[in-house]
């Protein structure tokens, strides 16, 4: 599934430490639970869990800012859901009412899932 954040953060409280996730480029509120990962000198944040395992399979990509410019099409007729309330399901892509976060879309993969 494609994690492409086309949206506008949250609203972030004045005053409230941020940093910009590298893989979705969403802003995360700096808490002592914010999920992180190091790499080189740097410390990187993230907005999910899926966020930060993509992260983890390809650092270099991510922390060197090449991400933020490849951009992938969906196919045409494809649904799309919040990674993180998959009950919401839109025609099209947009922002997650509950959260905010940009829809993915569903499409089928290959690829082995941790559920099964």
């Amino acid at each position: 599934m494609q994690h492409d954040h086309h949206r506008t953060s949250p609203v972030v409280p004045a005053g409230t430490e941020t940093a910009k996730d590298p893989v979705c480029g969403m802003t995360v509120s700096l808490k002592p639970e914010t999920r992180t990962e190091s790499f080189g000198a740097e410390a990187f944040h993230f907005c999910s869990e899926n966020c930060q395992t993509k992260f983890k399979a390809d650092p270099w990509f991510y922390a060197s800012g090449r991400a933020a410019g490849r951009k992938e099409a969906a196919p045409a007729s494809v649904q799309y859901t919040c990674p993180m309330h998959p009950e919401i399901v839109r025609d099209a892509p947009g922002a997650c009412p509950i959260c905010g976060m940009a829809l993915e879309p569903m499409v089928p993969s290959d690829e082995p899932s941790e559920e099964l």
